[in-house]
Order: C-alpha cells, then sequence, then structure tokens
C-alpha cells in the first residue's frame, strides 16, 4: 500500500494546486455526524470545489451499526462527483478529532472500494479557516466520472479472520479504544493479545492536525506495535480504527487492515474465553 502521492496534504498544499489548476484532484467533504445535518452545513460553506459524499449511508444492523455503503450506491455516488480512475482525491471534514474520525473512515471507504490515490487533508475543515482561505456556499456541477468500484479485499478484515489469528498469530491486533474502553471496571473487555493505540492520541489538538510521523511512530513502538508485520486495527464499529490504519501507512506500515465489525461484533459473537477482561 505505498503510496507515489502525498497520503497527508495541508491546507496550503491544496490551495496550492487550486491556485495552479491542477485538474485532477477532486476535493471530497465527508462531514458526517449523528447529531446535526452536515451536508446542509456544507451547502452553506465549505472550500471552494468541494463536492459533499456521504460515506456513512450504509444498512445498519446490530452487528454493524455504522455499516459502508453497498458497492452499487457508492460507484454512484464516486462517478456524480466527478471522479475518475486517475483523479487524485482529497477528503475532509469537519468532525471531532482535527476532522480525522470522519475523514480516516472516508479514507479507508475509498481505498476499499478501488479509488487508488486518496489523501486527508491535515486538520480538516477547521485548519482549512484557521488559515484565512475562503469557503463557498454555491454548489459545484461535476462531469459525470469514470471510476468503476473494485473492492479491495485485503483491507477488510472480518470476525472469522480475527478469530482463527487466536491460534494463528498471522497478524498483530490494534485496539484503538480510549485506555478505559479497552481495558479497567469500564471496560467489557478486549480480543486477547491485542494491543491498544487510541486514536485521539494520533492528533494534536492544539495545532488541530495529526502529530509528525516521527511521534506517531514512537507511539506505534510504545504500544507494541511492529509496523514491520501486519496489523489488523479496530475501534467499536469501524471508525477511529480507519485513521490509525491511515497513520500505520504513513509511518510506512505495508500491510495493515481495518476489522469492521469491531468491538460491537465481537462483543455480541465471541466465545467468553475469547474476550479478555479486566482483573485488579
Amino acid at each position: 500500500m505505498a503510496a507515489d502521492y502525498p497520503l497527508l496534504v495541508s491546507s496550503d498544499w491544496l490551495k496550492q494546486q487550486q491556485v495552479a489548476g491542477v485538474e485532477n484532484i477532486v476535493v471530497i467533504d465527508a462531514s458526517w455526524s449523528s447529531a446535526k445535518n452536515c451536508q446542509a452545513e456544507y451547502e452553506q460553506a465549505h472550500i471552494p470545489g468541494a463536492v459533499y459524499i456521504n460515506v456513512m449511508d450504509g444498512e445498519n444492523n446490530d452487528y454493524f451499526p455504522r455499516n459502508i455503503p453497498n458497492s452499487d450506491k457508492f460507484e454512484e455516488k464516486l462517478q456524480q462527483a466527478g471522479i475518475n480512475h486517475d483523479s487524485h482525491v482529497v477528503i475532509y471534514s469537519s468532525s471531532d478529532n482535527a476532522g480525522f474520525l470522519i475523514s480516516g473512515r472516508a479514507w479507508w471507504t475509498f481505498k476499499l472500494y478501488g479509488v487508488d490515490k486518496v489523501s486527508i487533508l491535515d486538520g480538516g475543515l477547521e485548519q482549512w479557516k484557521k488559515n484565512g482561505y475562503e469557503l463557498k456556499s454555491d454548489i459545484p456541477t461535476s462531469k459525470k466520472g469514470n471510476m468503476k468500484v473494485k473492492r479491495i479485499d485485503n483491507l477488510y478484515r472480518t470476525f472469522e479472520d480475527v478469530q482463527q489469528n487466536l491460534k494463528s498469530s498471522n497478524f498483530q491486533v490494534c485496539d484503538t479504544r480510549p485506555a478505559t474502553k479497552f481495558s479497567g471496571p469500564e471496560s467489557d473487555g478486549h480480543i486477547p493479545g491485542a494491543k491498544n493505540l487510541p486514536m485521539a492520541k494520533l492528533v494534536d489538538m492544539e495545532k488541530g492536525t495529526l502529530l509528525p510521523v516521527s511521534q506517531l511512530k514512537k507511539l506505534f513502538l510504545e504500544a507494541g506495535l511492529d509496523l514491520s508485520k501486519p496489523v489488523v486495527v479496530h475501534c467499536m464499529m469501524g471508525m477511529s480504527s480507519c485513521t490509525v490504519a491511515f497513520a500505520a501507512i504513513l509511518c510506512g506500515s505495508k500491510n495493515v487492515s481495518v476489522y469492521h465489525g469491531g468491538a460491537t461484533e465481537w462483543g455480541k459473537k465471541a466465545s467468553p474465553d475469547q474476550i479478555q477482561k479486566y482483573t485488579p
């Protein structure tokens, strides 16, 4: 999964591309919240030229309360946004953790469905505004793109994959939930052998950007994760884990995937001996 394009881009970089008139860049506002209408907010103010896509538009159920969209529906969204096979997609959001909570999930969804070049705007919409760059309210009209989705299955891990790994130890498991949810009196337990690296640790909230790569590498190391070996990340339902997967690739990982069902599915399906509980 090594990239020949910048995985993480700054507001300055994006502005420079826009001023230079680079044509193959498609900017996507992926803002989403269960508490408000982010599309309405996008229609009021967004980065010039940005197109809105709701990547959380999936058929949810008890195991996947934050499900991914089906392939046909997502392909239609991509084409309507003007995305072609050679497009460079830049994703931003106005979500929590400097935009990364949703931007990371959107990045993973795009990659899962075969979009080749996908970057995240560091700091999201807030960083763009902080830099004093303009916002627009006009909705751009895009020429229909030619993107055809192709599921990249090695980015996705199932309950069965993780269950089998308890015996085979083919990959490391990284639980990206807060430490109190991973282990402790408030925790329902975690996957045996999992390491804990909360997604929030990766963000410099004072600056509103992702930590430098050197600091990210240190965090992975301190969590007991070897990025030269396969890593599977998970959270509750495939949200914060996607940003940790993104950070791992930014740090040079060549083999990282997301267990989408996460602690929600694991808690419902795993046997008691497959859940490591807190012991004082």
